[in-house]
């Protein structure tokens, strides 16, 4: 197992004690004094412990909560002055230990040591497929009332940034009749959603996990029906149940929608936490989106959109400020026309965010993820505050 050693202080003091002893057990320490570096580091590997230096700019108990909130997995040490040590405080900030800044040779190695057994204890758990309920998960619907706008293609590119942010991320394809999630991804699931409702829904001996297909970035999916006419035997109580257990073991699921609205489809969007709803400045396809649009506000969902221009050329059509008073709601993130990267992605079965992410279109996909996933920061954090001063009966 690799563990990513982190070392981070504003006012830029030496690791020197902490990088020498790691360096005797093969092990290298990464250090950084900016805060951007730093998550930039937890996002790219959930096995991480990090040392955190109380210093001017950063109260470090405040740091360490964030960090906690935004990054559960990671092991987080909290190096304080002497007269600042206290463990209570800092395990209700989401620290995992503590060591005083005068502290000896034996104590950081005693923390290291139980940093390292934590780690492994993890490691094999994750290996056994032991799985911790995920608290903070969400769900995202991707929708769209027109075919071939790049629903698809956008959900398994997303799904792969949020991936390499070193999220648990899973896609189920929602389109249950001509669902090509898999095929995009250049697999052949050989067990579904279909195969999931006849022999395992209801049946705690035969997991939803058994019936997901993983990919080679990281990313599980429940695969639609191989048949067409196998979607008959699915309710939106299956679907339901399914997104219920997936939210279970990871952070972030994401629904391929269908074209159309049927009852599972609405159950999906109301399960979903937001709808990222995919136009183009086509004026048939925008006439759709805005019955679309209508559609969701009959049943109270419309507050959950945020609008997403695809395709999008300046100088032809309409410009994004006209978009937005036809659909009177700010279009929430555009992506250039780059059909060449998009059409070579799809026949590769390989995602562009992978193959060719220094693109337009590659960079824009995480732009839109880097957006999604830092608005939600305030969100947790919140959430966390509100359970904490419960728990501590305020």
């Amino acid at each position: 197992m690799s563990i990513n050693w982190v070392y981070f202080s504003d006012t830029k003091t030496s690791p020197s004690e902490i990088k020498t002893l790691l360096e005797k057990d093969d092990f290298q320490l990464t250090t950084t004094y900016q805060l951007e570096r730093l998550h930039s580091l937890l996002m790219e590997n959930s096995q991480s412990v990090i040392f955190l230096k109380s210093g001017s700019l950063y109260n470090v108990y405040d740091l360490s909560q964030e960090i906690s909130a935004l990054y559960p997995h990671a092991y987080i040490i909290i190096i304080v002055p002497d007269n600042m040590e206290n463990l209570k405080r800092a395990m209700q900030m989401g620290a995992s230990d503590t060591l005083k800044s005068s502290f000896e040779e034996e104590e950081l190695l005693e923390t290291i040591l139980h940093a390292k057994k934590f780690m492994l204890h993890r490691a094999k758990m994750d290996h056994n497929n032991i799985n911790l309920p995920k608290v903070e998960s969400r769900v995202l619907a991707i929708s769209s009332p027109k075919g071939g706008v790049g629903k698809t293609v956008l959900t398994i590119n997303l799904a792969v940034a949020f991936a390499k942010m070193g999220k648990k991320v899973a896609i189920i394809d929602g389109n249950l009749q001509f669902g090509d999630v898999a095929m995009y991804c250049n697999l052949k699931p050989k067990r579904t959603i279909y195969e999931w409702v006849k022999e395992g829904y209801g049946r705690d001996t035969y997991p939803l996990s058994q019936y997901m297909t993983s990919s080679e970035f990281d990313v599980s999916i429940l695969a639609a029906p191989q048949r067409p006419e196998f979607f008959e035997g699915i309710s939106e109580q299956h679907i339901k149940a399914a997104i219920e257990e997936m939210k279970k073991q990871f952070d972030i699921v994401l629904i391929d929608m269908a074209t159309y609205l049927s009852d599972i489809h609405l159950r999906c969007i109301d399960l979903a936490d937001e709808i990222l709803l995919l136009t183009t400045n086509e004026l048939s396809v925008m006439r759709l989106t805005q019955l679309y649009l209508e559609t969701l506000e009959t049943i109270n969902l419309r507050d959950k959109v945020k609008l997403i221009l695809n395709r999008f050329q300046k100088g032809q059509s309409l410009e994004v400020k006209k978009i937005e008073e036809i659909f009177d709601m700010d279009v929430y993130h555009t992506f250039p026309e780059q059909s060449n990267v998009v059409l070579e992605s799809i026949n590769a079965g390989y995602p562009f965010i992978l193959s060719n992410s220094r693109s337009h279109i590659g960079k824009s996909v995480l732009k839109l993820s880097e957006r999604l996933f830092t608005e939600n920061k305030d969100e947790i954090l919140e959430v966390k505050k509100d359970k904490r001063w419960y728990l501590l009966g305020k």
